[in-house]
């Protein structure tokens, strides 16, 4: 029998299966922890200025008016982006001049110490390096750096998973993850920091992306968009953890040794077993029987002794093939930006929680809670609007709620925080949702030949989009003017608004068989189609595991 027949037999989401998922589930509060606080605080700027030549104990904070009044006579006036004027943070008037003439005068130059606002930050990685002036490109090559990690991970998660299994690759990912994240406080050399971010990103997403298919694959057809979609919200509370250390541990070598070290209770890993459908997959039908045996007996369900679960060497369609069509390639590129999109959108909005004015903490707070309750809505949605709706929705609502960021700077000289930030999170709450939607509606679009490896091309779309991200978010760092606080808003808006008018030319997969070749993938959205949605199955995303016909 094909293998999801008999999952349906033994209990779709039975308790051996919750209690498997949930363990399988809790690593992605760890590696949000670790990845988001990579993403958004590791490289953070704290206010700065150049500090007084020659004077050691300089601090951010004016201590008296001596001290004021040395500032004045070594640092020159700057207006900055808001438009208010402050003390320079990359050059100091020539002390060469001043100590000759003996007065003050108006040439400048470069400054090559600095001091830091520490009222928000006790340090960061972008203070303890000097990543600022002519350095400051540095900050978007670390977050790039953090991304192209993901990306990494993205394209070896699943040769790795699917030769070596998914609890070894499990296993070894996050070991590596946690060793070179909790060695990370020790790295000084920028680039060495650098590797080691890479490292530490493609080994937590790989660990993830490898638990999401193990989770995919032990549970029945009708469950996996539940299942698939609740994912994100341990993926949430580990933002919400983040939310927490930033806040109570404001020095980032020791928020990151805290995190970090919390990983050894993952040691309980090592016992799980190996997925089962994997194991029939490679021919170790014994060892896979085991495993039936054992979650028929949790499930206290009676397994027939003489059931078997084989490989069908069917399929043999390549996935160069679906290419050669003209409706799937348009649909292929259409996927294709949307992933981009959605990865620059969601990625970039949650880096951008730092250029927003007010309190930094209590702006990713928000973002952390709207995030979560975009998933909760798209889990209560998306079988009752569809896929197409939800994800059209998402993204149009995205791309006009960061667009309309530039409104209360038309209106205003000086616009309201608090709709700025509004506006922010709800894009971010849109962007989410698009996400969580977007997985189910790819792999619904897709012919079974084609589906894994379609999936993957996506992915690695979504990751070159959020590599993008930093630069953007970046820009308000290199243009100076009063809508630069809201550029990279104004951006993604534009991005994922373009998305979501591409998704019109979709078709809708709600309540549709999923289609096994890529003939049947042409004609969704016909009449023809549709005819056989009552006789449809639910969602799944993996290719089955079947018996050869008898």
């Amino acid at each position: 029998m094909k293998f999801d027949d008999l999952l349906v037999s033994l209990g779709e989401f039975g308790p051996f299966q919750k209690r498997l998922y949930l363990l399988l589930s809790l690593p992605a509060v760890q590696t949000a922890s670790i990845t988001v606080g990579i993403f958004v605080f590791l490289f953070a700027v704290p206010q700065h200025r150049c500090a007084i030549p020659g004077l050691l104990n300089d601090t951010f904070k004016v201590q008296s008016q001596a001290h004021t009044n040395l500032i004045n006579v070594t640092i020159p006036y700057v207006k900055g982006n808001d438009g208010d004027w402050k003390y320079s943070s990359c050059e100091v008037f020539s002390t060469s001049t001043m100590a000759s003439s003996g007065v003050s005068n108006n040439i400048t130059e470069p400054c090559h110490t600095w001091t830091y606002d520490k009222s928000v930050y006790q340090s960061t990685v972008a203070q303890e390096m000097d990543l600022v002036c002519d350095r400051k490109l540095y900050v978007s090559h670390g977050k790039m750096a953090a991304m192209a990690g993901q990306l990494v991970g993205v394209l070896i998660s699943g040769p790795l998973s699917d030769m070596f299994g998914r609890r070894k690759v499990l296993l070894v990912a996050m070991l590596i993850g946690i060793l070179h994240s909790i060695c990370l406080p020790w790295v000084n050399n920028f680039y060495a920091f650098i590797i080691v971010i890479v490292l530490i990103t493609a080994s937590f997403n790989t660990q993830y992306l490898t638990s999401f298919v193990f989770s995919m694959e032990i549970v029945g057809p009708s469950k996996r968009m539940l299942v698939g979609v609740a994912k994100n919200l341990f993926w949430s509370a580990g933002n919400m953890i983040v939310a927490l250390t930033i806040y109570l541990l404001r020095d980032w070598k020791t928020r990151q040794l805290v995190v970090s070290l919390t990983g050894v209770i993952f040691v309980y890993l090592y016992f799980l077993p190996e997925s089962p459908r994997w194991q029939y997959s490679r021919g170790r039908v014994e060892e896979a029987n085991q495993t039936m045996i054992k979650m028929a007996k949790a499930n206290k369900v009676k397994l027939d002794e003489n059931f078997t679960c084989a490989n069908d060497d069917d399929t043999d369609q390549q996935f160069w093939e679906l290419l050669k069509s003209r409706i799937m390639m348009k649909r292929v590129v259409i996927i294709c930006y949307s992933w981009f999109a959605i990865g620059m959108g969601f990625f970039g909005l949650s880096m951008n929680v730092t250029n927003l004015s007010g309190n930094v903490y209590l702006n990713f707070f928000l973002f952390v809670l709207v995030e979560a309750f975009a998933y909760v809505i798209c889990l209560m949605l998306v079988e009752r609007t569809g896929r197409k709706k939800m994800l059209c929705a998402s993204m149009l609502m995205a791309g006009a709620t960061c667009t309309f960021t530039i409104l209360p700077f038309i209106v205003t000289e000086k616009p309201n925080v608090w709709i700025i930030n509004s506006l922010a999170c709800l894009g971010n709450t849109c962007v989410s949702a698009g996400f969580a939607s977007v997985y189910v509606f790819t792999a619904e679009l897709l012919p079974t030949t084609s589906r894994n490896f379609g999936m993957s091309l996506s992915s690695v779309f979504c990751r070159v989009g959020s590599l993008s991200s930093p630069y953007i978010n970046d820009l308000t760092m290199h243009i100076s003017s009063r809508y630069s606080q809201i550029l990279p808003m104004l951006v993604f808006g534009g991005v994922t608004a373009m998305s979501g008018l591409l998704a019109l030319l979709l078709p809708e997969t709600k309540n549709t068989k999923l289609p096994e070749t890529i003939k049947e993938a042409e004609k969704l959205g016909t009449a023809a189609y549709d005819d056989g949605a009552a006789r449809g199955q639910d969602t799944i995303l993996l290719d089955d595991c079947k018996s050869p016909d008898v």
